[in-house]
């Protein structure tokens, strides 16, 4: 049986793609990058939540919280609640 945190995790990494994929390929190509460089791929962002935060500020600079944002409303409506809501405060940090 998979673990809820490792559904959840592929929840968050397809929803991260889309929204990168949604900036644009060259985004999604920056954020694939980064990942790899802390060999990680999309669906360990929801258990590494400070690297997901550091590579947005990487890519989107202040603007970072936008997509922060995106990401929060498309997981709404998720289950888990709680670990959602502590994920997209770590991501969130300044």
């Amino acid at each position: 049986m998979v673990s809820n945190d490792k559904l959840i995790g592929d929840v968050v990494g397809v929803i991260v793609e889309k929204i990168l994929m949604e900036s644009g390929v060259t985004t999604h190509n920056k954020m694939t990058e980064i990942l790899g460089d802390y060999n990680m791929t999309f669906s360990d962002c929801y258990l590494k939540p400070d690297v997901l935060n550091f590579a947005l500020k990487e890519i989107f600079g202040s603007g970072y919280l936008s997509i922060v944002e995106k990401i929060k409303n498309e997981l709404m409506g998720l289950d888990d609640d709680k670990k959602i809501n502590e994920f997209i405060e770590l991501v969130s940090e300044l």
